[in-house]
């Protein structure tokens, strides 16, 4: 165990200050504003937590100094910034007059045990920021599904991923418990920022002796992918939280290798298509839901696999998708990837029913763009398939061309231009700053 700095616990007055935080009883999460030696009198928050937990929340860093006390201050320039002396941030700065933080939620919530409840998430972090916009709201969700999926799939996993799940619904939820206490309110995409990122790091580095993502067999990596996507009935903006999970070997040392374990054990039961799709205009009132240019893009790709999944009639009992955007070529042209899994070779599901014949469902998709066929909606919108293809890679960067579409299934349909309003207007502006940065 690495301990590389102990947790100062002199305040001023210490004795006021230490009867607040009672060595043995807490209460965890209670929040002062304290002035501590070495900050050139200036005061900073601090919080009243179990010495175990700062031990945790700081990757082994620090530590309460009386080592007889099961609870102490710890604060906020060693626990935010690691720094123990000096000048305080304006982050951590306070005010000893004015009021402290709403500190009502339950105990339970500033320090989880070694028994994580997947509830956590709504009955701690929801209630102390509460994000409607879907957009933000999924993100937190997420990782609820991520915890709940793991007590499902449990009994299915190896013992390096039952190892790897269990320290990482942990270290999402430590990871995240400082946005409980902090003095400032956080806005949603503040703290949709601060969960996508602790996402990655938990994956890469979960704590707690288990493996790295990058070291589980990446048959129980997509498991574990497939069976949280399998939990949203309807992605709709998921796919911002879920995507670190899927491309999150090219974050590993050697990216190669996980990507020829895909290649070598999964291509039977996991098979990827790329899309060409243009957006054909068809009026219809503005939205009045507010999403970022991102959740409309992925709004956008769930919209259009969706379509095709019901389109095609997929049997979704033994087969689940994900649609995702690559590249927009112009304002009415998007590529799009659709990852097809066989969720009962994969050990999710145990239907009695056969396996996914992906060479019959591939060959009716390529059929019906041939035939022009499929006259698919997404939000008001008709949309145009102009070409599908077969990935020979993850990445999709090599393809084979399956099918071309030479003109739009549907009669008297125009190109979207930028006077049109709804949800591509939005994605059209968006396209244009990036034509414009990148170009």
């Amino acid at each position: 165990m690495r301990i590389s700095t102990l947790l100062l616990l002199l305040v001023v007055p210490s004795v006021w200050a230490s009867e607040l935080c009672d060595k043995d009883k807490g209460p965890t999460g209670l929040i002062e504003c304290l002035n501590f030696n070495g900050y050139y009198g200036e005061y900073q928050w601090a919080t009243c937590l179990t010495s175990d937990h700062i031990l945790e929340i700081s990757g082994q860093y620090h530590i309460c100094k009386d080592r007889t006390r099961h609870y102490c201050w710890y604060k906020c320039m060693s626990e935010v910034h690691r720094q123990n002396y000096g000048p305080v941030s304006h982050d951590c700065q306070c005010d000893p007059k004015q009021l402290l933080p709403n500190t009502s939620l339950p105990q339970q919530c500033y320090s989880p045990g070694a028994n994580l409840s997947c509830y956590w998430y709504r009955n701690c972090l929801e209630k102390k920021h509460f994000c409607k916009p879907p957009g933000n709201a999924y993100v937190i969700r997420y990782a609820e599904r991520f915890c709940r999926v793991f007590e499902e799939q449990k009994p299915k996993l190896s013992p390096d991923a039952k190892k790897w799940m269990e320290a990482v619904r942990k270290c999402q939820q430590v990871t995240m418990i400082p946005l409980l206490r902090d003095s400032e309110d956080k806005n949603c995409k503040q703290i949709r920022d601060k969960a996508l990122a602790s996402y990655s790091q938990c994956y890469l580095d979960p704590g707690e002796g288990a493996k790295s993502i990058c070291d589980v067999s990446c048959w129980d990596h997509f498991k574990i992918f497939w069976a949280i996507r399998g939990s949203f009935l309807k992605l709709d903006t998921g796919w911002g939280s879920l995507k670190g999970l899927w491309n999150i070997g090219t974050q590993c040392t050697s990216p190669e290798i996980q990507e020829n374990c895909f290649e070598r054990n999964l291509k039977n039961v996991i098979q990827l298509l790329k899309l060409n799709v243009e957006n054909l205009m068809r009026r219809k009132r503005r939205s009045s839901d507010s999403f970022s240019n991102d959740d409309i893009l992925n709004r956008f790709a769930d919209g259009v696999g969706e379509a095709i999944a019901t389109a095609l009639k997929w049997n979704t009992h033994v087969m689940n998708w994900l649609a995702y955007t690559t590249k927009w070529v112009s304002l009415s042209n998007v590529d799009l990837i659709i990852a097809m899994a066989d969720i009962k070779a994969l050990g999710i599901v145990t239907a009695p029913i056969e396996s996914v014949n992906f060479e019959q469902i591939i060959n009716d998709f390529a059929s019906a763009v041939k035939k022009g066929t499929l006259r698919l909606q997404v939000d008001g919108y008709n949309i145009w398939i102009k070409s599908l293809a077969s990935c020979i890679d993850k990445s999709c960067a090599i393809t084979r061309t399956l099918a071309v579409s030479n003109e739009p299934p549907w009669n008297g349909a125009t190109r979207i231009f930028h006077s049109n309003f709804g949800m591509f207007a939005g994605i059209a502006m968006f396209i244009m700053v990036i034509d414009k940065v990148l170009f």
